[in-house]
């Protein structure tokens, strides 16, 4: 009998989130968003009021099954006030808790902060990390994203029909992907530098 009644619950424990909201398979959007990302620690309900320490840009993502990628792109000001754009690549796990309502999401990925020439710098740059500087014809975009920071990520997001919406923490790395790789010392990663709170938008392509 108690055998009978622990596979009833772990059967209606598999079937509660697909009763609540069943998800598709696959999921590709288009999405736009904001982010909170102030350069100095900051009291939160002052550094909101701040219009530098907001981030805005778009995003692709591409969900098969609970795997899913990511694609972000967030144009900045950087310190000379040259526009640069920040693009992070994100590899993740899209759990769902309430099945289309409600998922879990956590990953991690690269990142490479690109600031192309104009007229108040002469040369294309990256800045990479600890806020490191070298000319773009002197690196290469892959040899820029292994000495750029790792980004992880954290969040919580919704699918309302072709709608979603996703609120995510990101966290900077104080560590590169290639300091990562080289030393096959992954927990580094997880030594934050700054947090940025973001919430996204998505339409569903297909």
């Amino acid at each position: 009998m108690q055998k009978k009644f622990l596979a009833l619950v772990a059967v209606v424990s598999l079937l509660l989130p697909v009763s609540v909201g069943a998800r598709s398979l696959v999921n590709v959007s288009l999405g736009f968003g904001a982010a909170y990302s102030p350069a100095e620690p900051t009291e939160f309900s002052l550094g909101i009021q701040d219009p530098d320490n907001w981030l805005f840009g778009g995003e692709v993502s591409a969900r098969l099954a609970f795997v899913q990628a990511q694609a972000m792109v967030f144009p900045m000001v950087c310190e000379n006030d040259g526009q640069g754009v920040l693009l992070i690549g994100m590899g993740s796990l899209n759990l769902p808790i309430l099945g289309s309502l409600l998922s879990l999401e956590m990953g991690a990925g690269a990142s490479v902060t690109y600031i192309p020439s104009e007229s108040s710098n002469a040369r294309a740059y990256y800045q990479l990390s600890n806020g490191n500087t070298v000319d773009a014809q002197h690196k290469s975009f892959g040899e820029a994203m292994l000495d750029s920071p790792v980004y992880l990520q954290a969040g919580l997001a919704s699918e309302l029909g072709p709608i979603g919406i996703s609120l995510r923490y990101l966290m900077e790395s104080q560590t590169t992907l290639g300091a990562v790789l080289e030393n096959n010392a992954w927990w580094s990663a997880f030594a934050v530098e700054k947090g940025t709170l973001s919430l996204a938008l998505a339409l569903k392509m297909f």
